[in-house]
């Protein structure tokens, strides 16, 4: 064998070894959507026997049908996607508002002020739950989408995300700018934004699916039934007072990732673009 073909054939016994791995812990990572997907036509009986079965037997809609029953599950959905897109549209305003202003302009106290926002990352959500409720409260808003969706209009992490890929943009655009006579917010509206597509792609990606999911939140802040977002409205419906029906709670979750899973796909370029951008300087 000749060292060419030595050469080859380690290479391609690397990429097996690579492949092989990859495809494991891919695997592993979906193992529990694939396990939930077959429990959702299981019965709970099925779906709970020891060891795990994996072919549905009886193969049963019932708990889709079950779901698709509930009264309240178009108005959960609703709700859920209103906080979502409330969500959204405020990082998306006034987190790139932010970024832009931490990392274009001049001011005073401006890294103390940007320090002191990053150190609230490191601050539990529990320990700000109760102070958020009385806020809340006095606002009159609590069992209110709106109030619970006014808590989350800006986050700390969507900031630095936005910070970051100005940062990252080139400073001749913006002297040039500038020469031209465009003033900061003329050159944020009509320069940084439009070049801000894929930071403004991953930050609705991440916050999409952190309204979309949450559960604490709504848990706590909402109380009328016809006000709750999709999780807790699930969590509502399929519980009893000495036992839960996991399965229907199974087929929704389903349900409920499908919104998700589109969203990522038609934004999988802007996020990981944006990610590799605002990695790249800080």
């Amino acid at each position: 064998m000749t060292p060419k073909e030595r050469e080859r054939l380690i290479k391609r016994v690397w990429k097996v070894v690579t492949y092989a791995v990859l495809i494991t812990f891919a695997l592993a990572y979906l193992m529990p959507f694939i396990r939930s997907l077959v429990a959702s036509f299981m019965t709970w009986a099925q779906a709970s026997y020891y060891p795990p079965q994996w072919i549905p037997h009886p193969f049963t809609l019932e708990n889709y049908q079950k779901l698709f029953r509930l009264e309240l599950f178009p108005r959960w959905v609703r709700n859920t996607a209103l906080y979502a897109g409330l969500i959204i549209a405020g990082n998306i305003v006034f987190s790139s508002m932010a970024g832009y202003a931490f990392a274009r302009l001049e001011f005073l106290g401006r890294d103390a002020i940007f320090s002191a926002l990053l150190s609230l990352l490191m601050i539990p959500m529990f320990v700000t739950l109760v102070p958020n409720y009385v806020i809340i409260y006095k606002l009159g808003l609590i069992d209110n989408i709106f109030g619970l969706a006014l808590l989350g209009l800006v986050n700390v992490s969507s900031i630095f995300l936005m910070k970051q890929y100005f940062m990252s943009l080139s400073d001749e655009i913006f002297e040039a700018a500038r020469l031209d006579g465009c003033g900061p917010i003329k050159a944020f509206f009509h320069i940084a934004l439009p070049l801000a597509k894929p930071a403004l792609g991953a930050v609705a990606v991440y916050q999409f699916l952190g309204s979309w999911n949450a559960f604490i939140g709504p848990l706590i802040f909402l109380r009328s039934p016809e006000n709750f977002t999709l999780p807790v409205g699930l969590s509502f419906a399929f519980q009893r007072a000495m036992w839960t029906e996991y399965t229907p709670i199974i087929a929704g979750s389903l349900v409920a990732s499908a919104p998700t899973i589109i969203l990522f796909l038609i934004l999988n370029k802007y996020l990981i673009r944006g990610i590799v951008i605002t990695g790249g300087k800080g």
